[in-house]
This record gives C-alpha cells, sequence and structure tokens, in this order.
C-alpha cells in the first residue's frame, strides 16, 4: 500500500485516506482478476455438456465437483 500524506486539514486528509484506500482496493481487485483463468467454448470433459467457457477442458460445475483450482 501506498504512503498517506499528510495535511494540516483534517477533512481534506480524510477525504485523501478514503481515496487512497479504495484505489488500493480496486487496484487489488485488477490484479487477481487478472489471475481468472481464461476460458473457451466447447464440451465439458466431466459432464459433456457445450458450455461457453470451459478452463483446461472443464466446466465451472465439474471444477467445484472435481475440486480443481481450489487453493
Amino acid at each position: 500500500m501506498q504512503e498517506r500524506e499528510r495535511t494540516s486539514d483534517p477533512i481534506d486528509a480524510s477525504d485523501y485516506y478514503i481515496e487512497s484506500v479504495i484505489d488500493d482496493h480496486v487496484k487489488m481487485a485488477m490484479r487477481k482478476a487478472a489471475e481468472i483463468p481464461v476460458g473457451i467454448a466447447g464440451e465439458c470433459s466431466g459432464c459433456g455438456e457445450y458450455f461457453g467457457r470451459l478452463v483446461d477442458d472443464y466446466c465451472g460445475r465439474c471444477r467445484d465437483k472435481f475440486e480443481r483450482y481450489i487453493k
């Protein structure tokens, strides 16, 4: 997280702090979203149904069922 500026006006300081915390959280969410694996459309290797997004040939249900990508 970045260093917070200090100002003599408490209202300006709190506004800056709130904005910087929100910015930190948005950046963290963007980093986590970038880690989401890219999927492709096709037939699931687990259940055989067609899905618009498969990751490593498995749909979301089968990834959960077979406990794939659980950290």
